[in-house]
């Protein structure tokens, strides 16, 4: 698979001559290295230039006249690899805090998979020379991201990716509307959306020993008032849609909850254990269909009802009754109230925040994402 390695730079003076040596010392003999140069005034550019001749045929300079962003930067590099009919593109930065030693393993993976990315964020990724804060903001970064997108992957915002040639025609670089920071999350978001198939690797990133980090606060936040546009552009629910949707879907179902449940401990005056049993077993294959073809559609839809999912979805429902009655004997114990049932209203409210997480992270998560 022909590889090319896309490094967008500016003033990485201190860097750019170990790093290129590091590369090609590590990468097969089909890999490439694209240097994308914002007329550094370091002369990061004539440096990368020097070495040109050491690797004849494998190193390019993009040279581009003013400092146009991340997002421009590596746009172009693509645009440029396409058209040479590469293979596969790796994302890095200049100043080593992606390691070229994984290179090997995402190059393992992208042949079974459209997306590889570099996680800090799962089993064995992590930082180091991180202030907490700093380690913070960036975890809190992604989730929000999750969050907001409805997106499994862990690592939204990491810079280290390797993209085959056909996911990038996929998702249609033409549709992208950043220009910062949250490049890297619409990128994951638009591959994750066309369905494409994403693993994500765990890695250390290091933080710089020489030069500048670009990063911002402003920066920073401007991405994170950008995820909504992302969201928007592309038509798809995020997971604040899913969990009204979820939460519209456990209402009705909580009203044929209630009222047989009204009817049957309050008219009849049979246990409230056994009658809350009961309910759950009339509401929970209603609430798995709504929730297959409607609240979690974008992850199902290509996908029949199965009796694996349905068990899956009874077995976070039955964690969410257990939490229902624990909640509703205890106000029943602790409370007086006119009516029993308005204590199992608070218990299936208490149960359902608990199976939305189920539903969404475990039942009806998308397959594809490793």
């Amino acid at each position: 698979m022909k590889l090319l390695i896309t490094i967008p730079t500016y003033n990485e003076a201190p860097n750019i001559e170990q790093l290129l040596k590091t590369l090609f010392a590590l990468v097969p003999n089909n890999a490439e290295v694209l240097i994308i140069d914002d007329n550094s005034p370091d002369g990061t550019a004539a440096l990368a230039e020097a070495m040109v001749e050491q690797f004849p045929g494998r190193l390019f300079i993009l040279h581009r006249p003013e400092k146009q962003g991340l997002a421009i930067a590596y746009l172009a590099a693509f645009e440029w690899g396409l058209a040479r009919d590469y293979d596969a593109f790796l994302e890095m930065d200049a100043d080593f805090s992606h390691n070229p030693v994984y290179i090997a393993e995402m190059l393992k993976q992208i042949e079974t998979h459209d997306v590889v990315i570099g996680s800090r964020n799962i089993k064995g990724g992590g930082v180091e020379g991180w202030t907490l804060l700093r380690n913070f903001i960036s975890k809190g970064g992604s989730f929000y991201s999750r969050l907001v997108l409805g997106c499994p992957i862990k690592d939204l915002t990491g810079g280290y990716n390797m993209w085959r040639k056909s996911t990038l025609e996929k998702i249609g670089l033409n549709k992208i509307i950043s220009s910062g920071y949250s490049f890297q999350i619409e990128m994951k978001y638009r591959a994750f959306a066309a369905g494409c198939s994403i693993k994500e690797v765990p890695i250390i990133f290091a933080d710089r020993k020489f030069g500048k980090s670009k990063m911002s606060k402003k920066i920073f936040l401007e991405a994170l008032f950008n995820i909504w546009k992302i969201k928007k552009s592309t038509g798809r629910d995020s997971g604040i849609d899913q969990f009204v949707k979820f939460l519209l879907t456990g209402g009705l179902g909580t009203i044929t909850n209630l009222i047989i449940f009204f009817l049957l401990a309050d008219k009849w005056g049979f246990p409230e254990i056994p009658v809350s049993i009961f309910c759950f077993l009339i509401g929970v294959t209603q609430n798995y269909i709504i929730n297959h073809k409607w609240s979690f559609r974008q992850n199902t839809k290509k996908e029949k009802l199965s009796i694996k999912r349905w068990g899956a979805f009874v077995t976070g429902s039955l964690f969410g009754l257990a939490v229902n009655i624990l909640v509703m004997k205890l106000i029943i114990e602790f409370f007086m109230l006119p009516f029993k049932f308005l204590a199992q209203l608070a218990g299936i409210g208490a149960g359902m925040i608990l199976n939305f997480f189920i539903s969404k992270y475990f039942v009806f998560k998308k397959r594809g994402v490793k």
